[in-house]
């Protein structure tokens, strides 16, 4: 069995499972992976949205539960929480629309919306659409990327065996620079 194989049949789970997270180098993956005609454009975007959208809502059911109880138990949670809090205050809707692309905070951002009591139903609602948005942009600019790079292959390819000779050529002096640095510094050790 091949990658594609593989991809075929296991990437719209490995997808799903990479979105409950933090999921954007995995959707730039499957963003590939549709550029070469392996998986579905809108299938992969419906995966990735449910992926997310599931993360979110079990963030968001820890931060309504247990968020209190987190943030007495952890000083420098409280002072995160903080930070937050005062954005969904003043802006709780565009805090949901854009808490996916706010890369390092999507765990914290759901959580401090459950925290703040935030109405279920509309945070259900308005994170549907985000869901939906980041996963629609992401792929997108993942396919984009994969073009790029495919037209960029295309017309280095025929120059490879001198990128290769240049890459050794720069290899070996790096080699040969380190060398000489370690024994300058092993040499002003010994006196």
């Amino acid at each position: 069995m091949n990658w594609a194989d593989l991809l075929q049949h296991y990437g719209y789970f490995a997808i799903f499972i990479g979105t409950l997270f933090e999921g954007e180098t995995v959707l730039i993956l499957g963003a590939y992976a549709v550029h070469q005609h392996i998986i579905h454009f809108w299938l992969l975007i419906m995966v990735a949205m449910a992926g997310s959208f599931v993360g979110d809502q079990f963030y968001y059911q820890i931060g309504a539960r247990y968020g209190q109880k987190i943030i007495q138990s952890k000083p420098q949670l409280g002072q995160k929480f903080a930070q937050a809090s005062s954005v969904i205050d003043n802006y709780p809707v565009l805090t949901i629309l854009l808490m996916r692309f706010a890369w390092g905070l999507g765990t914290i951002l759901p959580i401090s919306i459950g925290i703040k009591a935030y109405p279920l139903g509309k945070y259900i609602l308005i994170n549907l659409l985000a869901c939906f948005i980041w996963a629609f942009v992401v792929v997108s600019v993942g396919l984009q990327i994969s073009h790029w790079l495919h037209a960029f292959w295309a017309k280095i390819l025929p120059y490879h065996h001198d990128i290769y000779i240049v890459l050794a050529v720069v290899g070996c002096i790096l080699l040969a620079r380190m060398i000489y640095t370690l024994l300058i510094q092993h040499k002003h050790s010994i006196k």
